[in-house]
């Protein structure tokens, strides 16, 4: 009995000495009073032994020890219960409070390659995600900073491939891509490390591929729909022009008529047949005189003569050939027009040009619209082709037709857009 209590008594000293120590390390408050159970335990102990040893040599039990043998087993069983308990509550603080090994865990968690070298170069704290990294560039474990470094420029022999103008991201064998980043960090001391981390950003690379086939589609898709336009644009504008023909040829028709008729009823007045039949009849022959090669402006003016419209063109046509184009598309369209819907005779246009932009103006001496006139049609198809070049397209109703267009030279953007950006940095 007397060897079972002091072996208890030995064993609760050795569970509060460690139960001291952790306490410490952990720099837990309400630690002290572990040393007081200490020293508690150390002071039984020893009289324990003295009191036993004395007994042996047949000293009276209660003269060394006045207390029963029942009481000092309560004592040990209390301070045990409560060692125990303290120990009960060390794991549950240790798994509440963040240490090294949790850090360490909590790393090693993360899809992110992280790790901090010192300033010499060697190893402070990685995870095990920037270990597997290495040892794909490698084949070996990582232990210096400058290995890492040789491995990334050496990479492209172990099946890492480095992306063509990413001077930091790179594919491995498996398919993921990683992106490289170091950087200088220092602690609360002031003391200086090296942070190398890998990023993985697969999906945001295949995002940017996909992003990138579908902007070509649309590059390609637009290319058509432009291509479509302009199409429309000359089957609208042929489509009108042979209508103006057609109203002619009707008329040389009318003109045979009303011959025919005068030649049936013995009319001797066929001044106005003829003067129809003239004017029909020049106007085909004009059209059959278009010569052949002549430019776009040569064309129109020669078509405005077969409609026997007057032309008086003030300026000239911009070098530039895309709104050179517009610009005879637009006059085309005002001069079929003038002719189908408002009788006009003469058609008056206005072309400038100064530092900032390119202009042109056209109206005609027909009879104003009766109301306001909405793009429709040719003029709906011309505004398309204007805005898809970055002009822009005004029609006056009142209290005479005019169609103005007007495209701002790019020069002169791209100042604007330096100035505002400036101006922007500067605020």
């Amino acid at each position: 009995m007397q060897t079972l209590l002091m072996t208890m008594v030995l064993l609760s000293l050795a569970g509060a000495l460690f139960l001291l120590i952790i306490f410490y390390d952990m720099r837990l408050e309400k630690w002290n009073w572990n040393v007081l159970v200490l020293l508690l335990l150390f002071f039984l102990l020893n009289h324990l032994v003295y009191s036993f040893g004395q007994i042996d040599k047949g000293a009276n039990y209660y003269e060394v020890l006045p207390v029963p043998i029942w009481v000092i087993w309560c004592i040990v069983g209390a301070i045990d219960f409560l060692l125990i308990w303290e120990g009960t509550r060390l794991k549950r603080i240790s798994k509440e409070k963040v240490n090294r090994n949790s850090i360490k865990e909590a790393m090693n968690l993360l899809p992110t390659g992280i790790c901090y070298f010192n300033s010499d170069g060697t190893v402070k704290l990685a995870n095990t995600q920037i270990y597997q990294l290495f040892r794909i560039l490698a084949h070996k474990d990582l232990q210096k900073f400058s290995e890492l470094r040789d491995a990334l420029h050496t990479s492209i022999q172990n099946g890492v491939i480095r992306l063509a103008g990413k001077k930091d991201t790179y594919i491995f064998p498996d398919g993921k891509v990683w992106d490289y980043r170091e950087n200088e960090v220092r602690d609360r001391d002031g003391k200086i490390y090296i942070e190398a981390v890998f990023m993985d950003v697969t999906k945001q690379y295949h995002e940017k591929i996909n992003l990138t086939k579908q902007t070509e589609k649309l590059k390609e898709i637009s290319r058509e729909l432009r291509y479509l336009s302009d199409n429309v644009l000359i089957l609208t504008r042929e489509r009108e022009v042979l209508a103006a023909k057609t109203k002619l040829h009707d008329q040389m028709g009318a003109g045979l008529t009303a011959i025919r008729q005068n030649l049936l009823q013995g009319s001797e007045d066929y001044s106005d047949a003829v003067r129809l039949l003239c004017q029909a009849v020049n106007a085909i022959w004009n059209d059959n005189q278009q010569p052949f090669g002549e430019g776009e402006f040569e064309q129109f003016l020669q078509d405005a003569k077969t409609l026997g419209v007057k032309i008086e063109c003030l300026g000239s046509l911009p070098k530039n050939e895309d709104y050179a184009n517009i610009y005879i598309l637009a006059m085309r369209e005002c001069l079929t027009n003038g002719v189908c819907h408002a009788g006009a005779t003469e058609l008056f246009i206005t072309m400038q040009e100064n530092n900032d932009f390119y202009r042109i103006r056209i109206t005609n001496n027909g009879a104003a619209p009766e109301k306001e006139v909405v793009p429709k049609g040719g003029l709906y198809n011309l505004s398309r082709h204007i805005f898809d070049h970055g002009g822009e397209m005004q029609i006056q109703s009142i209290p005479y037709f005019a169609l103005t267009i007007t495209f701002q030279k790019k020069e002169r953007k791209n100042e604007e857009s330096i100035d505002r950006r400036g101006s922007e940095d500067a605020s």
